[in-house]
């Protein structure tokens, strides 16, 4: 089983992963701006990928964007002056609610939270 350190490193690489795709800019210059070592970007990247495919040679049911244990799905977070409540849709029909206010830190610590108590 994974520790709660080792989980945290994940999702912390899973959302620079996602970021740096999103930026648009090469790993060269997003590393730069972000202070992060290239070579562990490139590391974490492989590992990952390594992980989600052996996730998906266990249950070949699992498509990598449903796995939210393999992937974390993009979300657009918008500020405003009043914003609107973060609303997260699990498979099942549930949802959790959570304040537009919310910070970006306490919403992975809750979507890894919904992933290790297995609702997704």
């Amino acid at each position: 089983m994974m520790g709660q350190g080792r989980k945290d490193r994940e999702l912390f690489w899973r959302g620079v992963l996602q970021r740096q795709t999103e930026s648009g800019l090469t790993v060269a210059s997003f590393c730069r701006q972000e202070s992060i070592s290239a070579p562990s970007f490139y590391a974490w990247r492989r590992k990952l990928k390594e992980r989600d495919a052996r996730a998906l040679e266990i249950d070949p049911r699992v498509d990598e964007e449903a796995n939210v244990g393999a992937q974390l799905l993009p979300v657009r977070i918008e500020t405003g002056a009043s914003p609107a409540p973060v609303r997260i849709l699990l498979p099942q029909g549930a949802s959790i609610e959570a304040p537009g206010s919310i910070d970006r830190r306490a919403l992975v610590e809750l979507l890894g939270a919904i992933r290790e108590a297995q609702l997704c």
